[in-house]
């Protein structure tokens, strides 16, 4: 009886670089994504540090800057959304769950935070002029 051969699956050495997941890659990309992001709002908005001057090759024309800087702002965000994707992921199972209040519940929530934060800021206007009469009396002696 002959024994068959497992054949043996060549794996692509370059799609195993592609899928490794590295520590800190995400970090790096959200870092040069928004680095990237930033070069490009200089470029669109044409004023700060840096400039492209006039007789450099193809970006020379101020519409070709403005292609370049777009698509590099383009190509920034989709890392931004890339880094982004795996927190927000899980949270949107989570999302559907959510059942709003009916319109005298929203009501009567709004109106206690509102009655809250006026109370608060009496609070702390209160101290602040208890504070400053203190300055006062204490700065005259």
């Amino acid at each position: 009886m002959a024994i068959k051969e497992k054949e043996i699956e060549k794996k692509s050495k370059l799609r195993e670089i592609l899928m490794t997941e590295y520590r800190g890659e995400n970090l790096v990309l959200l870092i040069l994504a928004v680095l990237s992001a930033a070069l490009s709002l200089i470029i669109i908005i044409n004023k700060g540090p840096i400039s492209i001057d006039e007789s450099f090759p193809i970006l020379g024309k101020r519409t070709n800057q403005l292609i370049f800087a777009w698509v590099l702002f383009g190509i920034s965000m989709l890392g931004v959304g890339l880094v982004a994707a795996p927190f927000v992921a899980p949270a949107i199972p989570e999302l559907k769950k959510i059942s709003w209040a009916k319109w005298p519940e929203f009501l009567d929530h709004s109106v206690r935070v509102l009655i809250f934060i006026l109370l608060f800021i009496f609070v702390i206007f209160s101290f602040d002029i208890i504070v400053l009469k203190l300055h006062d009396i204490i700065g005259m002696k």
